[in-house]
């Protein structure tokens, strides 16, 4: 896909790490640019990709690591517990660490190495949003990707979070369906967490 000047929407997708249909939105916002080939499939600018990635703090996909890294900070440990079981269904696909509060999570950041974190946004003695931002300062973590994890599907909140550097927010109780295509993950999970708080 290096050599390819022009990407499909599942190409982007692959590239950034996200669903196909987070670059629907993205398209639909107007932050993403596209042209419309004669079969009438859209077709992104290689060039036009890297710049949206750098200006929003994007991490690309990395060929040279097999396994997506997911870094779960969840106060829950009954919730952190059924995320990584979760996550164990992924056929060697991804690698998985779950930590509980706010210091072991600034470790995690430099030892794991995370390409996603999955944030409780509402940890005990801990703001979300500040955890959030400082994730987003540090050169060596600002293209990691952020999922908020919420108690509160509010709109105001969501465009608060957001505003920190999460790019999508995922609210409890948790859909497996929904996290898995926020993350961007297609296959199907055979764990099911949707009762969870």
């Amino acid at each position: 896909m290096a050599k390819k000047t022009n990407l499909s929407d599942e190409e982007v997708a692959t590239l950034l790490m996200v669903s196909p249909v987070t670059v629907c939105e993205w398209l639909q916002r107007g932050m993403l640019h596209a042209r419309i080939d004669m079969d009438g499939s859209r077709r992104f600018s290689l060039q036009d990709v890297h710049h949206f990635a750098r200006e929003q703090s994007i991490g690309l996909s990395r060929p040279d690591r097999e396994k997506l890294r997911i870094l779960i900070v969840e106060s829950d440990r009954r919730v952190s517990q059924l995320l990584m079981g979760l996550f164990d269904t992924s056929s060697g696909m991804l690698e998985t660490c779950a930590v509980h509060d706010a210091f072991d999570a600034g470790r995690k950041m430099l030892t794991f190495r995370p390409d996603v974190v999955l944030l409780d946004f509402h940890l005990p003695r801990h703001d979300g949003f500040e955890i959030c931002r400082r994730i987003k300062a540090d050169p060596a973590s600002q293209g990691v990707r952020i999922i908020a994890l919420t108690r509160f599907d509010d709109a105001a909140l969501k465009q608060r979070i957001m505003m920190a550097g999460a790019e999508a927010c995922v609210p409890k109780p948790l859909s497996s369906r929904m996290l898995f295509e926020t993350i961007g993950l297609s296959f199907e999970p055979q764990v099911r967490i949707d009762c969870l708080q």
